[in-house]
């Protein structure tokens, strides 16, 4: 996910700059939900095998995973900020 490149590029290009940790939580949180917030293609399915009916599917994106260490993610991120990561994205491409 930290290396989606269009993530990467407008989420820390603007985060990175912010001196308020609670404000760069906000833009990290608004990038992540503009790029991985209930995209089909970021999400996944669980559901029961064989279908018995007795469970109802659960799709569970992302963004969810995050939200769920939403304090670790965003301490990870503050303490690493100054990080460029740059050699990172262009091995990739």
């Amino acid at each position: 996910m930290l290396k989606h490149y269009s993530f990467r590029e407008e989420c820390w290009n603007e985060a990175r700059q912010l001196e308020d940790k609670n404000e760069f939580g906000a833009c990290i949180k608004h990038w992540l939900m503009y790029h991985f917030w209930s995209k089909c293609e970021w999400e996944i399915i669980l559901s029961d095998w064989p279908p018995s009916g007795r469970f109802n599917d659960k799709k569970i994106s992302v963004f969810d995973q995050v939200m769920l260490n939403w304090d670790v993610f965003i301490e990870y991120l503050w303490n690493n900020r100054d990080e460029t990561g740059e050699e990172e994205v262009s091995e990739q491409t």
